[in-house]
């Protein structure tokens, strides 16, 4: 399922010939059992001896609002795997930060990070997801 509510351009330059071509890119929901219907939100980490790697999490719509609202994915650079509207990405799909621009004013994503307390702290579920990102809330 696509999130339309988000939406980003990106363009891709091909790396063999140069040619540039502009995608309407959304978060999309996993298919696999395990994360079936979550988004997978990615950040880069620095490990021991300096090395950069990418470590994810696959959060529900609820809790991708949540982070949202909280601006957790924002503090802690998290970006959101996306993928086209319409067609094939020709590549790994890429990830990218969610701006307020990039929401859809009025829609379902809009009012729920609109609805959501700020002040109640993260439920457990969230904060084991966050774990694996090597983020404490």
């Amino acid at each position: 399922m696509l999130l339309t509510d988000i939406a980003v351009e990106h363009t891709r330059v091909s790396k063999k010939d140069g040619v540039r071509q502009t995608y309407l890119l959304h978060p999309f929901t996993d298919t696999q059992r395990d994360s079936l219907g979550k988004f997978e939100i990615v950040r880069d980490v620095r490990e021991p001896g300096g090395k950069e790697v990418k470590r994810s999490t696959f959060v529900s719509f609820a809790q991708l609002a949540e982070l949202y609202a909280k601006g957790v994915l924002d503090e802690f650079g998290f970006g959101v795997r996306m993928c086209p509207g319409q067609g094939q990405y020709p590549a790994a799909n890429p990830v990218k930060k969610i701006l307020p621009t990039s929401i859809r004013p009025g829609s379902a994503f809009d009012l729920a990070v609109q609805g959501v307390d700020v002040a109640k702290p993260a439920n457990r579920e969230l904060r084991t997801a966050l774990l694996r990102t090597n983020v404490k809330l």
